[in-house]
């Protein structure tokens, strides 16, 4: 039914060189609106009808980021191919609640990667926190990515568009090798699909797998709370914050400072000021004890 407004929004998304995902959710927010509004003609369509659709879904199920990503998407939709006025000040984006990362400790990853059954899940779980993959990256790596000799993985046309390299686990390497050599068939792609070995492995496939061996494990975790551990690890073993974004892929320092938040200070040899060595003259209060 929407097919020629979906070929269009595929066109201008690839014309911006827009990742794969960004044109998913165009896609899907924009076809899901146009459902919500009905027959009314998209020539007569107003932005009180965005307006209303982001806060009908925000009435409902949708949180502020979420709605956020639904604004992003009709203002393509209106300023792109409907070639409307899109004013910010009219339909403006939601301030979204701000929270920390979720951060496993080092024996929950071990724990999930023992809770792995299969070679494969092992492998996985092991180079997404040792790495601080994301899970699109960890899909779209290939044997040649992995350099055994310098020990690192090269992440190629990552989230921001730009390669970046990071560093490799020896634990780690000796799990992919022995997964690789559990699947003795030629591909291009490292991981794959455990029914067809000929097939990538998809992002929703690592979403499931991990959910179901951190249920087994009793540990909440995802795919990119390995990556948040990675990171805040990292960062408590005084790791410089440079090097740090430098292996995400970060492009702003500021994205790197949020782990800085969620890192154990006791670790990090940082002490309230309250336990720090008081001066003799002075009370807690600043005044002389004369």
């Amino acid at each position: 039914m929407y097919e020629d407004i979906v070929a269009r929004i595929k066109e201008e998304c690839a014309f911006r060189n827009l990742t794969e995902l960004s044109t998913k959710q165009y896609v899907y927010h924009v076809t899901c609106f146009l459902k919500w509004i009905g027959d009314k003609p998209l020539d007569k369509l107003s932005l009180s009808d965005a307006r209303e659709y982001i806060l009908y879904k925000r009435n409902t199920t949708c949180s502020p980021a979420t709605c956020n990503g639904i604004n992003s998407a009709l203002s393509f939709f209106y300023r792109i191919i409907l070639k409307k006025v899109w004013i910010y000040d009219e339909v403006p984006r939601m301030k979204e609640d701000w929270t920390l990362p979720v951060v496993c400790t080092q024996d929950e990853i071990e724990k999930l990667i023992d809770t792995a059954t299969n070679i494969r899940n092992k492998a996985i779980i092991a180079l997404t926190y040792s790495s601080g993959l994301r899970v699109g990256e960890i899909c779209k790596l290939s044997p040649k990515d992995i350099n055994m000799r310098t020990m690192q993985v090269h992440v190629r046309n990552s989230k921001n568009h730009g390669d970046h390299w990071t560093v490799l686990s020896q634990r780690a390497l000796e799990l992919l090798i022995a997964y690789w050599y559990s699947y003795p068939v030629h591909r291009d792609i490292l991981f794959v699909s455990l029914r067809n070995p000929h097939r990538p492995l998809k992002q929703g496939g690592v979403e499931i797998m991990l959910k179901k061996v951190s249920r087994e494990a009793g540990i909440i975790a995802h795919p990119h709370t390995l990556r948040h551990s990675f990171a805040t690890h990292l960062i408590e073993n005084d790791t410089k914050r440079e090097y740090v974004q430098a292996m995400l892929g970060h492009k702003s320092p500021n994205s790197t400072a949020i782990y800085v938040h969620v890192s154990n200070k006791s670790l990090m040899g940082i002490k309230s000021p309250l336990d720090m060595p008081k001066n003799n003259s002075k009370d807690l209060g600043g005044r002389s004890n004369g």
